[in-house]
């Protein structure tokens, strides 16, 4: 890692060198929170005492629970924000030139709550906790900005209530998940590979210009707490046609399809109690996830975009799992041989945008069903992968 001051000499401008001048720092700077709306002389000021770091693509610039002392702006290059560890890592968002992180490392002593790695080469804009300091005392404007904003810190502490809370809902939703896939003998980890299939699919949705305006921060997470819940209706079905092996008769296959209806009544009565959007999200899955584009699904033969967005989501996820995973009654498909059955229920099953975005993505919901697939006999393991996910408006206060 290469550390230099940030200022560059005339020839560097614009494109001519690898660094950020001043005026680039202080416009960064006058688009953070931290510093928004100070004047041109205080910005300057402050931009004078950032560093320029160098990382290379793979190299963490900070780690979750670690307690750092800098702020960085990135000057170039990409990072992911990641939030776990292990194969329960997952992507919450990308930065780029431009965004800054660390913010709250200046005023307060606190573990970061994500880990921020280098996607590519990268040159950032570094401020330490010191240096942050001698501002402070130099200018009192700045300082009572700073006052002001853990001001606004100790406000936000009531939220800490709500993200415990959400935590406790995806306790409580993996619990009764599990108590309705414990009567289906195959299912193995099926619940947290789904899970991250439709969670991965949701964030591959919102970079795609067709979906971005449909699939928010809040949808993503949402899928990410709801999905496992797919088949709680389950509970409802006879052990004698849940764990038949062998062909269900037409009359079976028809008390199999009432646990969507069964599922989404539960879910009607949560929302009576607790009408939060993370729950109607939940209600269109367990209701609607066995619908079909074509219109030929069930409990209500839906078409089309008539289906709930988040239920198509489930319905190629889920299908996708079922496909790679063995079966009484199968075996598990091939990746290749999964892929094919994708591409020929394209337009039929499945809503044709999401079935491309996945195909064209595939590598990625491979590595999740590999990561998962030595859970199929270790059900002790489980819990090592539900990982909890913070609120939106959390992580960037990293």
């Amino acid at each position: 890692m290469k550390r230099m001051r940030a200022e560059r000499s005339a020839k560097d401008g614009p494109g001519g060198g690898s660094g950020a001048s001043i005026v680039d720092i202080a416009s960064y700077l006058g688009r953070s929170e931290l510093f928004m709306g100070l004047g041109l002389q205080t910005i300057d000021r402050i931009a004078k005492q950032f560093q320029s770091v160098a990382f290379t693509s793979g190299d963490t610039i900070i780690t979750e629970g670690s307690r750092g002392r800098s702020f960085f702006l990135i000057a170039t290059g990409e990072a992911t924000v990641l939030k776990g560890s292990g194969v329960s890592q997952r992507e919450l968002q990308r930065l780029g030139p431009g965004d800054g992180f660390g913010e709250m490392a200046l005023v307060a002593d606190e573990p970061r709550s994500a880990t921020v790695r280098a996607a590519s080469d990268m040159e950032l804009l570094c401020l330490d906790r010191e240096q942050f300091t001698v501002l402070m005392d130099e200018d009192e404007r700045f300082a009572q900005r700073i006052l002001r904003l853990l001001s606004q810190r100790l406000r936000q502490a009531n939220q800490v209530a709500t993200i415990d809370l959400l935590r406790a809902h995806q306790g409580l939703i993996i619990s009764l998940a599990e108590l309705a896939e414990s009567r289906d003998a195959d299912t193995g980890a099926h619940l947290y590979r789904v899970r991250d299939h439709c969670t991965l699919l949701a964030r591959l949705m919102a970079e795609d210009v067709r979906f971005k305006d449909l699939v928010s921060p809040d949808f993503i997470e949402a899928i990410y707490y709801v999905s496992p819940l797919h088949d709680i209706g389950k509970v409802s079905i006879p052990d004698s046609i849940l764990r038949k092996q062998g062909k269900l008769t037409n009359e079976e296959f028809e008390v199999i399809k009432t646990h969507t209806v069964v599922g989404s009544r539960a879910l009607d009565t949560v929302l009576q109690y607790c009408d939060l959007q993370m729950f109607r999200i939940a209600r269109d899955i367990v209701l609607s996830h066995h619908e079909r584009y074509d219109g030929k699904g069930y409990p209500a033969g839906l078409r089309g975009e008539d289906i709930p967005l988040a239920a198509r989501i489930m319905s190629v996820a889920d299908h996708y799992d079922a496909l790679r995973s063995e079966r009484v009654y199968k075996a598990a498909f091939t990746s290749n041989e999964a892929v094919e059955d994708l591409r020929e229920e394209t337009g039929k099953r499945f809503d044709p945008a999401l079935t491309d975005i996945m195909l064209a993505h595939i590598s990625q919901f491979e590595d999740i069903h590999e990561q998962y697939t030595d859970l199929d006999n270790r059900p002790d393991r489980y819990a090592e992968f539900v990982s909890h996910r913070v609120r939106p408006d959390e992580e960037l206060l990293l």
